[in-house]
């Protein structure tokens, strides 16, 4: 009668294939390192994706803030925000995911994120 399970070597060969994959999407190679974020993160692949994920979530959320302060100022245009937090309705979007910082609003009236790295968004 022939043996048709798998066998303890051909189960040991299959985790190690795993934990090399592991290995190497956790650390990367000398080949595929990702270029650390401004402020240090994502030294590793998958710590890359994260950290460009959140900064996705800035990108979206200063977005949304703009929106806010143009609706407010098209509404009440006397009045003078100094902060995001100031604007009614923008309290969830006022500050960045990646630092807790809070957005600031420049004299030209145009919303930034202080975080390292973000200033171009």
């Amino acid at each position: 009668m022939k043996n048709r399970g798998q066998t303890i070597i051909a189960s040991l060969v299959v985790v190690a294939i795993i934990l090399v994959c592991i290995v190497f999407f956790m650390r990367g190679t000398s080949d595929t390192k990702p270029t650390p974020k401004a402020d240090g993160r994502g030294t590793t692949t998958l710590g890359n994706v994260r950290a460009s994920a959140q900064d996705e979530v800035c990108r979206a959320n200063l977005g949304q803030a703009r929106q806010f302060l143009a609706v407010a100022k098209s509404t009440d245009e006397e009045s003078k925000f100094t902060t995001v937090a100031d604007i009614p309705g923008a309290k969830s979007v006022s500050t960045c995911p990646v630092g807790k910082e809070p957005y600031t609003i420049d004299a030209a009236g145009t919303v930034h994120c202080p975080h390292p790295g973000h200033e171009k968004f």
